[in-house]
């Protein structure tokens, strides 16, 4: 008991600090090279709003760290963790380590939802929160969609799950390809098509903010609902009896999932497999004590998805591979694995 108290303390503060350096690393990629030294200073400069070290760097350079890569680097770990964090919750509620936005076809439905506002956007003068608010409606439908059709006197079979969330991603796909066929702007198209696949580029602070508040109102509200989470997995009538309101939790979970999955699709487009792999690797190191996996699951998507935007960036040097190609080949094998063992189900 002991060992586990100053352990999982221990892995906390070792994943944070190297989820630091790892966004100083991120920070430090791009065709442009700038010293670890200099980057450093930059940042501490901008944050602090002083300047603590003189100037001895262009402000082109200083735009690159503090405009485009440091908001980028940030943006990844944020769109990691909720991605990650919405895939612990769908698998709690279902039982099933098969439930992922993205294989779901919820990640499908948001998309969906920020294309139609993004490319009929200028023609209706919808504001630009109104992109936000479009994907999280799409993520809401689909995954109830997917939930109602898939369950079965409230309980979720693998292959109902997967092949509903096939079924539901084919047709938000075929929606979303419709008006794209149908958009008459070719720049904002194109843009989209670049999107979809999975793009941090041209992140700004305002993006930031909106998800990290998302994220960090979704963290509380998980940690919030830990020991009720941990019921559920003992199975609905066990729970029932430790006084858990399943319905109420049911609609907490999907409300705060899909707002997770709508609002970091409007962000970062369709990046897959997130949060299928993480929880699944952050399970096997803490179990299923919702305690201990929800703040593991965070540190490690965020730490997953900075290192595959760094891949994505050297790897298509000098283009820019989009970041969902290099989920795909991590998490697509991932995912044939565990169909192979057909171990779906966990808890009660």
């Amino acid at each position: 008991m002991k060992k586990n108290k100053l352990t999982f303390p221990f892995i906390y503060i070792s994943l944070i600090l190297f989820l630091i350096v790892s966004i100083i690393i991120a920070v430090n990629v791009g065709s442009v090279n700038i010293s670890g030294t200099e980057l450093c200073k930059i940042i501490i400069n901008n944050i602090s709003n002083k300047e603590f070290f003189p100037k001895t760097w262009s402000n082109s350079v200083e735009n690159i760290v503090w405009q485009l890569r440091l908001p980028r680097a940030l943006l990844a770990a944020i769109v990691g963790a909720g991605l990650s964090l919405s895939g612990v919750l769908m698998q709690a509620l279902t039982k099933n380590v098969l439930a992922d936005p993205y294989i779901l076809g919820i990640s499908s439905g948001a998309s969906t939802g920020a294309v139609l506002t993004i490319l009929l956007g200028s023609t209706l003068s919808l504001p630009i929160l109104s992109v936000h608010l479009g994907a999280f409606i799409g993520a809401l439908l689909s995954s109830i969609i997917v939930f109602v059709i898939s369950s079965s006197q409230g309980k979720f079979s693998s292959s109902g799950l997967v092949l509903t969330g096939v079924a539901v991603a084919s047709i938000f796909s075929a929606i979303t390809n419709f008006v794209m066929f149908k958009a008459k702007d070719v720049r904002k198209l194109y843009s989209v098509m670049f999107w979809m696949t999975g793009s941090l580029a041209g992140s700004k602070w305002n993006d930031l903010l909106l998800a990290f508040l998302v994220l960090v109102v979704s963290s509380i509200i998980a940690l919030i609902i830990h020991k009720t989470l941990d019921a559920i997995l003992l199975g609905e009538d066990a729970a029932i009896t430790l006084g858990v309101n399943i319905k109420l939790l049911k609609k907490i979970i999907i409300a705060t999932s899909t707002l997770l999955t709508g609002i970091m699709v409007s962000l970062s487009g369709i990046i897959g497999f997130v949060g299928l792999v993480i929880p699944h690797i952050s399970r096997t190191i803490a179990g299923s004590v919702h305690k201990k996996l929800i703040p593991l699951t965070i540190l490690l998507g965020s730490l997953f998805l900075i290192w595959s935007d760094i891949l994505a960036r050297i790897i298509g040097s000098p283009e820019e591979l989009p970041i969902g190609v290099v989920t795909a080949f991590i998490g697509a094998p991932f995912f044939l694995l565990l169909l192979k063992k057909s171990k779906y189900s966990f808890g009660g």
